[in-house]
């Protein structure tokens, strides 16, 4: 299924903003039915994009991806859009950690060869700071090389907090000067700036926030318009993702699966190996053991899945036989295949990752194609904890995965 959503990236040209879904064929239709020309040139970059003046009452951010990552220069070139008024892109990519030890020195973390823990990181400008609330903008601008904030959430699962040290396979290390909540950090596990996010092997850009003029209101789906010319002719998805404020909770890349941080939290954190040609990645066995059960099931046969999204599964089918609906499904595919690829659609690491995501009615769904997936079916894996990816800017009609979230973390 991996080869079959990256052989079919080239060939879609798709737009989603919220929950809305427009397929673009040269064109955008606005919400009044009006057509607006997408533009045939790709205005040039601007350069470094400017801040608000730290006196500047925040506006709100927003937010801006694009499916397996941003072409280079589109981040600093849309503050050229009018309504646009600053902008600060980041990078993102998994960084294999091969070791942590707390303030005093203690190992926590030391995964045996020749496997190593994915870490979910993002790599900022000192610009960023901007972008997030008072309270945690001394703690960015503090940031000096070398040095790290660790999600609330990564914090916990890792059981260190500042003065901790990570060390990761490119031989670099980061030093934990804080503790952030994870809507802060956009749902990373640690935040850094850009240098030391390439020490660890971080270096595409991924997402960018934005803020638009004072006054100005614009509609979502208008302003992806706006921003769809800005990506090159030749972008291997060209497909704009754009959230307002009030629509997002994590304001990272990929916002549509849940932060890698949630993941580990309800699923249990995996250690692995990594082919970076092929992007095979191999999960250590024992977490796979602990994890993944093969079960066949009423209506979806012989399946692979973590144990928790089986349950999650059998309730699923449950309805559908119920309602007299089980017939709508009528082919499964997979359900646990880890892999990890750079320029995934759906991010480098996610719930197939898991075996929390599964696929239906392959047939007709083709991955970035027009979704034809029966609305019984999408209502039904909905109510049961499956985000539907046939919304994605990059459509995958077939593809559910798992968007119940984790319990709270004790305190």
């Amino acid at each position: 299924m991996q080869a079959l959503i990256r052989a079919g990236i080239a060939f879609v040209i798709t737009l989603v903003v919220g929950g809305l879904l427009v397929f673009l064929i040269g064109r955008v239709a606005g919400d009044d039915g009006t057509q607006r020309a997408d533009g045939s040139k790709t205005p040039s970059p601007t350069g470094q994009t400017p801040t608000d003046p730290p006196t500047t009452p925040p506006l709100p951010t927003w937010l801006m991806w694009i499916p397996g990552g941003l072409p280079d220069g589109v981040g600093p070139s849309i503050t050229a859009v009018p309504l646009i008024r600053s902008a600060t892109t980041a990078t993102a990519d998994i960084a294999w950690l091969s070791r942590s030890l707390d303030a005093s020195g203690l190992v926590i973390d030391d995964p045996s060869d020749p496997y190593l823990i994915p870490l979910d990181v993002t790599g900022v400008e000192p610009s960023f700071s901007a972008f997030v609330p008072d309270a945690a903008r001394s703690a960015i601008d503090g940031l000096q090389p070398g040095e790290g904030l660790l999600s609330e959430t990564a914090a916990a699962l890792r059981d260190v907090g500042e003065g901790a040290t990570l060390e990761f396979d490119t031989g670099a290390t980061v030093t934990v000067t804080g503790v952030l909540p994870d809507e802060t950090m956009g749902g990373y596990e640690l935040l850094t700036l850009r240098g030391t996010a390439e020490d660890v092997g971080v270096t595409h850009e991924r997402y960018v926030l934005f803020r638009v003029r004072p006054g100005a209101n614009p509609d979502p789906l208008s302003l992806a318009a706006q921003l769809l010319p800005y990506l090159p002719a030749d972008a291997p998805v060209y497909a704009v993702e754009v959230r307002s404020p009030e629509k997002v909770t994590y304001r990272r890349a990929n916002d549509r699966e849940l932060p890698l941080a949630l993941l580990k939290r309800r699923f249990g954190e995996f250690a692995g190996q990594l082919d970076p040609q092929t992007g095979e990645l191999t999960v250590d066995p024992e977490w796979i053991q602990d994890h993944i059960v093969d079960e066949t099931l009423p209506v979806l046969g012989s399946v692979s899945c973590h144990r928790k999204v089986l349950v999650d599964l059998e309730n699923a089918v449950t309805m559908l036989e119920a309602d007299d609906t089980a017939s709508l499904i009528t082919d499964v595919g997979d359900c646990y295949d880890p892999s990890a690829v750079v320029d995934d659609p759906s991010g480098v690491l996610s719930a197939r990752d898991f075996g929390a995501a599964i696929d239906l009615n392959l047939a007709g769904n083709d991955p970035g194609e027009v979704p034809t997936q029966p609305e019984g079916v999408i209502k039904t894996m909905m109510k049961n904890g499956f985000g539907w990816g046939g919304k994605d800017a990059w459509p995958q009609g077939a593809l559910f995965r798992s968007r119940r979230l984790p319990p709270p973390i004790e305190v």
